[in-house]
């Protein structure tokens, strides 16, 4: 058998094998106890068969209950009509009796909502309802049709007769079946202890009532028949489940009924007709055996809750543990009780401090004398009951100090009472940093758009200049004084355009032509020609590393990226130094990449000024000695050239700047 996870699914029911020896047994149960299990003199339907048929059919899937109830139908006719060779009241008692057990099951699947019996407590008091209820309409269906007909169609016939045996049978019988047909969450656990102990208790009880309803001990030891049975039922319900129950309720039910039928024992009180004692005994095992069920129902019930709980509890703590968020909670004297290993390690990144569960929060913010003050309020704040979220930095600043968004939260038990706190910690030190990255390249971008528009038109402008001077001076004589007039204007007017070219450069705007080059050999000559620029006081170390890509980009561009790199560098050293450029292959991105790292022993810069570098018009030199477009400019064109450039500098060290360009393909590099 097989049964869903979902909480209203039933299991998939008996196999067909299964359901055939199902058929069988009715037949020959139908037959061999039909002459002395009978609830009227002339009955043909045995009292076991009511709770037999309600407990195959509730172990039969949907698809096949109808079916089935056809062929246990059958079985029951051939049963009783072979013990009494009366084939017509052997017809229209299985008609009743078929009738009846659809409507229970039908009833019941629609109450419980297609529950097995067994799945829980409520749905083993629906079936005692429908077992109540359910077997009414046939039975008066039956008193119908005897009315109409004739009593001599069934002589002897009493409804309450039928109904007393047919709901006894189906709690003194069905819930046995059921247990071992029911889903398997609903029984006991199986434990080593049962290959003793389930044996051992069992013949205890067998003995116990023996003694009590066939007196097997004579007078040594006299044993009610409640104290016999009751204790041994409880006991088996808490130690082995449902289906331990099941088996210890069906010994108690064949020894009562045997008694009752030799007319030994409690039952013999009731004189000599078997029918009477028959009735006073299934009443009596229904009234004890079938209800009872509920008691190791509802611990399995209990037994599966707090398993799932369980379950539920490991599932959060494993994704606690795996979490990358760090996780910590405190009670209200501020000790650690919990704490994911990224808290942990975390921690003892910024602090030094190894914690663990038992220490004091207090103790262990000792190490973080700058934090320890607003960590604890935090904490404090978090115990009164308030939910919020910090952003903050934390950490010692000789180990490490980020930038973290903590919330905290109250720990509130099930009154709703506050019994501790919790944080959950995540550092946003990586984000904040590309966060005000791509601030900067958005506020650049701005820039260049505005850069680019104005330097557009200032060069037509220019041009306009330039060639109307060109005309006037061609208009004059060659001696005119007025010509050194013209040639500063045209001067003046080129060194504009020479701007312009700039800004359009900055603004990404200037007409470029991309090539695939060997950046190892462009820097190795360029350097070479503009050393002598730099004066004697400027050490030049030239680094180029083996193996380097090939990247497209602009010569020309590059050229005057590595010039405007320079010619800062040189400037930064006014008392003489050296400059570094190193090449080397690097991984950018998803692929290889080039590294051009320019560097200065210098005057270095403060975070202020690294900030604003890249701004047009931006400079920290002298009034009259620089533009301010040439880191702008580098900006762009390495930009341009699907690459990025990023900045290290120290006051009174020096500055370094790297330039990653990405590497071409293969088969680009070879079509050139």
């Amino acid at each position: 058998m097989k049964h869903t996870g979902h909480a209203r699914a039933t299991h998939d029911g008996y196999s067909i094998p299964a359901l055939a020896a199902w058929v069988v047994i009715v037949a020959v149960v139908t037959y061999t106890a039909g002459p002395v299990l009978r609830h009227m003199p002339l009955a043909v339907i045995p009292w076991p068969l009511h709770g037999l048929v309600v407990g195959v059919l509730f172990g039969t899937a949907h698809r096949h209950r109808f079916p089935m109830a056809i062929a246990l139908g059958v079985a029951v006719i051939v049963g009783a009509g072979a013990h009494s060779d009366d084939w017509f009241r052997a017809f229209i008692g299985t008609c009743q009796l078929i009738a009846q057990s659809i409507v229970v099951v039908e009833l019941h699947r629609w109450l419980s909502g297609n529950r097995h019996p067994m799945r829980g407590v409520f749905s083993f008091a629906w079936f005692g309802v429908c077992a109540t209820l359910g077997t009414l309409p046939a039975t008066a269906l039956a008193s119908l049709v005897i009315g109409l007909a004739g009593a001599e169609i069934a002589p002897g016939y009493t409804n309450s007769a039928w109904w007393v045996s047919a709901v006894t049978s189906l709690f003194a019988i069905t819930p046995i079946i059921l247990a071992f047909n029911a889903p398997a969450r609903t029984g006991a656990p199986v434990h080593r202890t049962w290959r003793w102990e389930l044996p051992l208790l069992a013949a205890v009880y067998a003995l116990a009532l023996l003694n009590a309803f066939f007196t097997v001990l004579n007078d040594w030891v006299i044993v009610a028949p409640a104290v016999a049975t009751i204790p041994f039922l409880v006991w088996a319900g808490l130690r082995f489940g449902t289906r331990g129950y099941a088996v210890f309720a069906a010994m108690f039910g064949i020894v009562v009924v045997a008694s009752a039928a030799v007319n030994v024992g409690p039952f013999a009180e009731f004189g000599p007709d078997p029918i009477l004692r028959g009735n006073r005994a299934w009443i009596y095992i229904a009234s004890l055996a079938g209800p009872t069920m509920i008691f190791p129902i509802a611990l399995a019930e209990r037994a599966m809750a707090e398993a799932r709980a369980r379950g539920a509890f490991a599932q959060l703590a494993a994704i606690i543990e795996s979490s990358g968020d760090l996780i910590a909670a405190i009670d209200r004297d501020l000790v650690i009780i919990a704490a994911n290993p990224a808290w942990v390690h975390g921690f003892h990144r910024i602090s030094g401090i190894r914690v663990r569960p038992g220490m004091s929060m207090v103790d262990a913010l000792a190490a973080l004398p700058l934090d320890q003050d607003e960590s604890i309020a935090n904490w404090r704040r978090a115990l009164a009951g308030h939910r919020f979220t910090v952003t903050r930095d934390i950490g010692d600043p000789n180990l490490a100090r980020d930038e973290y968004e903590i919330t905290y939260s109250p720990v509130r038990d099930e009154h709703n009472d506050i019994v501790g706190a919790s944080q959950v910690v995540r550092n946003v030190t990586d984000r904040r940093r590309q966060e005000s990255a791509e601030a900067e390249t958005k506020r650049l971008e701005a820039l260049g758009r505005l850069a680019g528009g104005v330097a557009h038109d200032f060069n037509n402008l220019m041009t306009a200049v330039v060639g109307y001077a060109g005309i006037l001076a061609q208009s004059l004589p060659a001696h005119d004084q007025r010509q050194a007039d013209l040639a500063e204007i045209e001067k003046a007017a080129t060194r504009a355009g020479e701007l312009t070219q700039q800004l359009l450069a900055f603004a990404r705007r200037r007409v470029v032509a991309p090539k695939v080059v060997d950046v190892g050999g462009l820097v190795g000559g360029f350097m070479r020609l503009i050393a002598p620029l730099l004066g004697s006081t400027v050490r030049l170390n030239v680094r180029i590393g083996t193996d380097l890509p090939e990247v497209r980009i602009d010569p020309t561009q590059f050229e005057q990226v590595l010039m405007n790199l320079a010619v800062n560098a040189r400037d930064a050293m006014p008392s003489g130094g050296e400059l570094g450029v190193d090449v080397v292959r690097t991984r950018y991105r998803s692929g290889d990449g080039v590294r051009i790292s320019v560097r200065d022993t210098g005057t270095g810069m403060g975070p202020e000024v690294v900030e604003r570098i890249w701004e047009p018009f931006y400079t920290t030199k002298p009034q009259g000695k620089g533009t301010g477009l040439g880191l702008a400019t580098v900006h762009g064109i390495v930009h341009q050239a699907g690459g990025e450039i990023t900045v290290e500098s120290t006051l009174g060290v020096g500055t370094t700047f790297h330039v990653i360009l990405p590497a071409v393909d293969d088969d680009v590099a070879v079509g050139g």
